[in-house]
């Protein structure tokens, strides 16, 4: 959907995400959780994604979104928990094997320990953008795939394997999780003529998105913890394994 459809469907209601994670003058909130991400370190995708942000800042109704900090930019490579999240403790949402009881710094250490038992792919992934995301969502992101089949293939595996280690099979959505790098969320609508200016912007930007955004490698997934969408401080990286060196 578009934004200025988005912005007809649910412009009678908030934005999903205000006063959840930004208020309206787009300072963080708390939101607090554990994750795995590979953050956004190579120069020349950081300069991409300044300029594409950049753009859609400026774009008619690009003050309607909050933009999240250059220095929180990331891929989740699998999504941990949200403590303040509205989801039922003992429900497909939770881990089995935690507690529903568990304190906030139980569930951290829980999950970063169970997910640091995960050997991440021993080959690279590179990651390719292929336009936006999150709109219908209230956010924006820019969606990214694996660059081959195979390289898509180890990274789904991967993240079969860390469901299993957390107990969270069953978390709805694991399957068809779309891979992104959130810029923004949501914090105000726009008039219906800026919807459908930012609209065109967005769209320019996608289709020559591929040439702004250039394939970038992953490099070891950090387990990081966050109390807001601004900053994600890593607690550890994992390593791949090592393949088994023939005795001499």
């Amino acid at each position: 959907m578009s934004f200025a459809e988005i912005a007809r469907a649910d412009g009678d209601r908030p934005p999903r995400w205000l006063d959840v994670r930004f208020d309206t003058a787009g300072h963080p909130l708390r939101c607090s959780g554990n994750t795995m991400v590979c953050h956004l370190r190579d120069d020349a995708g950081r300069a991409a994604v300044s300029e594409i942000a950049a753009r859609l800042a400026v774009a008619p109704g690009g003050d309607c979104f909050a933009f999240t900090a250059p220095e929180s930019w990331h891929m989740t490579v699998f999504n941990g928990l949200l403590h303040e999240a509205d989801c039922d403790r003992g429900g497909d949402f939770w881990p089995t094997g935690l507690s529903a009881d568990a304190t906030d710094d139980e569930a951290d250490a829980f999950m970063l320990d169970r997910m640091a038992t995960v050997a991440p792919p021993g080959g690279p992934v590179r990651m390719v953008a292929t336009g936006f995301s999150g709109l219908a969502s209230h956010g924006l992101g820019i969606a990214l795939t694996p660059a081959t089949t195979g390289e898509e293939k180890a990274i789904r595996a991967y993240r079969d394997r860390l469901a299993e280690a957390t107990g969270l099979v069953a978390r709805p959505g694991h399957a068809g999780y779309g891979f992104h790098l959130t810029l923004a969320y949501l914090v105000r609508w726009p008039s219906v003529a800026d919807a459908a200016a930012f609209d065109a912007v967005q769209a320019s930007l996608a289709a020559a998105i591929g040439d702004l955004f250039p394939p970038f490698r992953l490099g070891p997934p950090e387990l990081c913890l966050f109390d807001h969408m601004n900053e994600f401080r890593v607690q550890r990286m994992v390593m791949p394994e090592r393949a088994a060196t023939p005795a001499e």
